[in-house]
């Protein structure tokens, strides 16, 4: 009886150490794969956080009249996206760029709508000359459909994250005004 325990002794230990190093090396595999998955996912924020920069940037620059001087819209713009009062990224907003210029018909004018009445010949009045001998619509109005690509880009080397925004804009402008 003896002779039988003297055989079966070592087996099990070199089992458990073999299913040890095949559970260490699994748990050590796991541990990896997430350290991996939690730096794709801070990519993925610090890309969404620097174009979400980069829209506010836009915005900034459209709220404000930059037909009038489109060179001077370029700016540099801090942006705050955790609400600490640091900023977090700097957009930069190049010169918007004038795409096309066309006039705008009396015919697409609404007499109606307080926006167009500066554009109307004779300034909305009854008598606007809009009608031709023909009684057909007139020639050109006042003003001109512009269309405007206005960017920004955000270059943050903390975080390796670059991004580049357009953002096209339709501005109605008076005529003559110069569309570079």
């Amino acid at each position: 009886m003896q002779h039988a325990k003297r055989g079966e002794s070592g087996a099990t230990l070199i089992v458990t150490l073999i299913f040890l190093v095949i559970f260490m090396l699994m748990t050590i595999s796991l541990v990896g794969s997430s350290v991996v998955n939690v730096k794709v996912a801070a990519n993925q924020q610090h890309g969404v956080e620097a174009q979400n920069a980069a829209q506010q940037a836009i915005e900034q620059v459209i709220s404000k009249d930059f037909t009038a001087s489109p060179a001077a819209a370029a700016a540099s713009v801090p942006v705050d996206v955790n609400g600490d009062g640091n900023a977090d990224y700097t957009a930069q907003v190049a010169v918007p760029a004038c795409q096309t210029s066309k006039p705008i018909k009396n015919t697409d004018l609404d007499t109606t709508n307080a926006d167009d009445v500066s554009c109307f010949i004779g300034n909305g009045n009854q008598n606007t000359g809009m009608l031709t001998a023909s009684g057909a619509g007139g020639g050109n109005s006042l003003c001109n459909a512009t269309q405007w690509d206005v960017n920004a880009s955000v270059n943050d080397s903390a975080t390796g994250t670059s991004t580049t925004l357009h953002q096209g804009v339709a501005v109605r402008v008076p005529t003559g005004t110069a569309c570079p």
